[in-house]
């Protein structure tokens, strides 16, 4: 799949318009740890822009960030974490380096077996893996969206096709996830869906996040500004939000790695600091 591309160039307006979903859904995430992330050391597996990161760091944790796209990882330059530029399929970090290892919405970009080896490997007995993902099924929320995008002639590119009929699969059934997990050699392996409560009652904010996603982004500044601005007002008038605002469903995935129990990967990761 072509896709870490297809991000290099959307980190700006990824930060600010996708942040706004996907920052709520890091602190889903992070909330979900089987293990205290106070003092541990942790990395955050195709971070994008952080919402994970800064999740994790907010509980005290000690972060490394990690995204195949350069453009990604290096936005905002403020940030301070340890930042590298990698697959998440090959870190380049030695077995049983960290506490945790988090990823959100990355595993559903690619087949998700061998991403979670990955994060296993590199976390240290008795540490924690934690992944979301995109439920599978139809949300209105998006299908609105998409349906005015696909109106205005917007062709869903390959590797999202691709990853839809491929990844989906696996990534977006709770029960399929876990198994991936399992096969990857990790214990204690929990995934259930959810539905995080984001706070985005404003129909705006929910398509300011859908138009900034890779699959349409690029697609999309294709247009004049007059067709963006009239696309983005069709869109808005055809979502519609719950009362309590928009809830998606997602899955979260929390796993072990096998070994030494958390209190002692904890009390080692203490005397590290």
């Amino acid at each position: 799949m072509a896709l870490a591309g297809a991000y290099d160039g959307l980190a700006a307006r990824w930060d600010a318009d996708a942040g706004r979903v996907y920052r709520p859904l890091g602190r889903a995430l992070v909330a979900a740890s089987p293990i205290p992330l106070n003092a541990q050391l942790v990395v955050d597996v195709g971070s994008g822009t952080g919402a994970v990161a800064e999740a994790a760091a907010a509980r005290g944790a000690r972060v490394v960030v990690a995204d195949r796209s350069t453009g990604m990882v290096a936005h905002p330059a403020g940030r301070t974490w340890p930042a590298v530029a990698a697959d998440a399929r090959a870190l380049p970090f030695r077995p049983a380096t960290f506490d945790g290892a988090l990823a959100g919405f990355v595993v559903n970009h690619l087949h998700p077996g061998p991403a979670l080896a990955e994060m296993a490997r590199v976390v240290r007995p008795g540490g924690a893996v934690l992944a979301s993902t995109w439920a599978a099924g139809a949300d209105p929320v998006k299908a609105a969206v998409d349906a005015v995008v696909v109106s205005w002639g917007w062709v869903p590119p390959a590797w999202y096709v691709a990853m839809k009929t491929e990844v989906l699969p696996i990534s977006g059934v709770a029960s399929a996830l876990a198994a991936a997990a399992h096969q990857s050699g990790l214990g204690d392996v929990q995934a259930s869906v959810c539905h995080p409560h984001l706070g985005l009652r404003d129909p705006r904010a929910v398509v300011a996040y859908r138009l900034a996603v890779p699959h349409i982004a690029p697609w999309l500044a294709t247009l004049d500004r007059r067709a963006r601005v009239e696309l983005t007002r069709q869109a808005v008038r055809a979502v519609t939000l719950p009362r309590e605002g928009w809830r998606p469903a997602v899955i979260i995935l929390t796993a072990r790695v096998a070994g030494q129990s958390s209190r002692g990967a904890a009390a080692r990761s203490s005397a590290d600091a």
